[in-house]
């Protein structure tokens, strides 16, 4: 099993990067909470030449805190100081944005910054907007070894609702869920996870209905042959 630790992001938190890879940990995930924490890729980036194993991930970045050529150059920096170790998290927001007043954004937004962001790691042109202008955009360069693109860059949502579930299920994403005791909520996630399936069966039967066995006006069972 696999055990990662999150960091409210400090300048200095590649040693505590450091030493939960020494202890075994597999992941650190550094907040990205402007006004609350420090900048998590000035740290992840002190992180990446100062361990050798650990993941390093975003826990997690904003949509609307970074735009998306911003993001994925960022991480495909980071990818170049540790090349496939670097984790993409993405969430809506609610605390960075809150501390500044402001609410979490559409789930429809975050998934359109993600195919953008994911789009660049790929090296594919990707249409964005900005300013109200569309665009299409790229690295211009991928081949210069300024930043690795060619490593895989994974991603993760943060899934606490059933909308961002559902979301991290459609992109086959790995699922950020910081917990705090680890028993109760292993409990918990079962029990979302049952009321999940739950649903899916209800819409299952809402969508293709079992045919109705009582004979209509005489005739045959509806459905029967």
């Amino acid at each position: 099993m696999d055990f990662g630790i999150a960091l409210p992001t400090a300048a200095d938190s590649w040693k505590v990067t450091k030493e939960a890879e020494e202890l075994g940990f597999t992941h650190a995930w550094f907040y990205d909470t402007q006004m609350l924490s420090a900048d998590c890729f000035v740290a992840m980036g002190a992180a990446a030449v100062n361990t050798k194993r650990i993941r390093l991930g975003t826990g997690v970045l904003v949509p609307s805190n970074r735009i998306a050529p911003v993001a994925a150059n960022a991480l495909a920096t980071l990818n170049q100081l540790a090349p496939g170790r670097i984790d993409f998290g993405v969430g809506t927001g609610f605390t960075a944005r809150r501390a500044m007043g402001f609410g979490a954004i559409k789930v429809k937004d975050m998934e359109t910054y993600i195919h953008q962001v994911c789009g660049l790691l790929r090296r594919e042109t990707v249409e964005f907007e900005m300013e109200g202008q569309k665009k299409k955009i790229r690295f211009l360069n991928p081949e210069l070894p300024l930043f690795n693109t060619r490593d895989p860059i994974a991603l993760h949502l943060s899934a606490f609702g059933p909308r961002t579930q559902a979301l991290t299920a459609k992109l086959k994403a790995g699922w950020i869920y910081f917990v705090g005791k680890v028993e109760n909520d292993i409990k918990e996630i079962a029990a979302r996870t049952t009321r999940a399936l739950r649903r899916l069966r209800v819409i299952r039967h809402m969508l293709c209905p079992r045919p109705d066995p009582r004979p209509r006006d005489g005739g045959t069972p509806t459905g029967a042959g």
